[in-house]
């Protein structure tokens, strides 16, 4: 019961911390509902802890609770002035409607809670055992917690021991700070974690859809995305693709929002956040932040030359968070020579792209096997085709030009991770596409919400 009591308190201070970082950046969380803003906190929170325990590494600092929640109370001040200064704003979701599917809306709210306390269930009832989840994360977590610190032995001999010794460390220093939380390495406990992030997820997703939509049309997407077998299936096996699908979904959606709305930036704060973060999560990361910045740039090209220097401004401030949050780990990364095993980026070139040409057949066969699996899938991606080929006019019109953008970046990016890496591609793709698909899934079926809104009157 002590250890229950302590997960709980751990999960608090995730949350209150990010919600403090959250108040500061978007005074008082202008226009979130309240469990949104927890949702997001939860993110934040988490990122951010783990981002400070890897600066510890540069000042020698020992892990401890009193060590790394001491530095937040100047956070905890800063918020406190924002909190005195600006007023409280309503939530911009649409009107709370009496009629309606009352049936619907109870099975669909059914479906959805069943779902979420499913994933918590199954993390709960098994320790951490899917071998990348151990080979990869939980292995380094141990080490930290056991050594109370984060060196440079560990990182230049230590972890080169283990596969994809390069992997950032976001969720590896989310594990060691609930061990410090619980006093030992309770494997079964930590992933609680994971299913937090599957919720956080779904409850982004409903609340950005309420804005433009329905609850009944909002809780119809938000069970759609939550009982797809492959996406929930990661809620509970304490790998990271669900975080970054967490971290990617939230930081595109609020990419969006800014574009429609140019003059709330804490949206674009909020999204650069978060894609630094995507990155510091994962290697494949990395690739959604350039396609964030890519999306923003295209964004604001399309301004035209109104407020040109406030353009260039915006772009530089949101590639600046970014590279705030990330050039700690690519600095360890780069002194400690830690280099992926699966990825060769100096083959990027047109003479090496050109030679590899044969594997474009093996790849688009791993592609369709998934695009046709009911099993891990449903009938998902068939439906998203046909919601596209229906809506098609105004499914690259407006805004959802620039998500029909991110989801073609994102399959192209992977498409290319296939085409330079030194593995056999089927053999590589078909280890790897189906948990690939789980990054920009939310983003898909947020998109299909946004084509179908005119045309589903429920």
């Amino acid at each position: 019961m002590a250890e229950i009591f302590r997960l709980i308190l751990a999960l608090a201070v995730y949350i209150f911390i990010g919600w403090n970082i959250l108040y500061l950046i978007s005074s008082r969380r202008n226009g979130m509902a309240f469990f949104e803003g927890l949702c997001l906190a939860y993110g934040l929170g988490v990122g951010f802890i783990s981002l400070e325990m890897l600066l510890f590494y540069f000042f020698s600092l020992k892990f401890s609770i009193a060590n790394i929640l001491l530095p937040w109370i100047a956070l905890l001040v800063a918020s406190l002035a924002a909190y005195m200064r600006h007023p409280r704003h309503v939530p911009d979701i649409g009107l709370d409607e009496r009629k309606g599917p009352i049936i619907l809306k109870t099975l669909l709210i059914f479906g959805i809670l069943f779902e979420a306390a499913y994933a918590i269930f199954r993390a709960l009832i098994r320790p951490i055992e899917a071998y990348d989840a151990i080979a990869i994360y939980a292995i380094k977590s141990k080490i930290f917690f056991l050594a109370k610190s984060i060196n440079a032995d560990f990182l230049s001999t230590t972890f080169k021991l283990f596969p994809h010794p390069d992997y950032p460390l976001n969720i590896p220093f989310s594990e060691v700070f609930v061990y410090l939380s619980l006093g030992n390495l309770n494997d079964q406990l930590v992933k609680i974690i994971f299913p937090l992030f599957f919720i956080g997820l779904l409850a982004i997703f409903y609340f950005e859809i309420r804005r433009f939509a329905s609850r009944a049309y909002a809780l119809l997407f938000t069970f759609l995305l939550a009982t797809i077998p492959q996406f929930n299936a990661y809620a509970a096996n304490a790998y990271v693709d669900l975080p970054l699908a967490y971290y990617y979904f939230a930081s595109a959606v609020f990419l969006f929002k800014w574009i429609e709305n140019k003059e709330k930036t804490h949206l674009l704060l909020v999204s650069a956040c978060m894609s630094g973060l995507a990155g510091f999560t994962k290697n494949e990361g990395m690739m959604y932040c350039a396609i964030n910045s890519l999306v923003l740039f295209i964004a604001l090209i399309g301004d035209g030359e109104r407020m040109k220097m406030k353009r260039i401004f915006n772009f530089i401030a949101y590639t600046g968070v970014m590279c705030i949050i990330l050039l700690p780990w690519l600095w360890i990364k780069n002194t400690c020579s830690l280099t992926n095993d699966e990825i060769v980026l100096a083959n990027i070139n047109l003479s090496y792209l050109m030679k590899q040409l044969h594997r474009i057949g093996p790849i688009l066969y791993e592609y369709q096997k998934q695009f046709f699996g009911p099993k891990k899938w449903n009938i998902m991606w068939p439906l998203a085709l046909l919601v596209i080929l229906i809506g098609h006019k105004i499914a690259f019109g407006g805004i959802k030009k620039y998500m029909a953008l991110s989801v073609g970046l994102a399959v192209a990016g992977y498409t290319l991770f296939y085409m330079i890496s030194p593995l056999d591609a089927m053999f590589f793709a078909g280890k790897t596409w189906s948990r690939f698909i789980i990054h920009f899934l939310p983003v898909v079926v947020y998109w299909m919400a946004l084509i179908l809104k005119d045309d589903l009157k429920i």
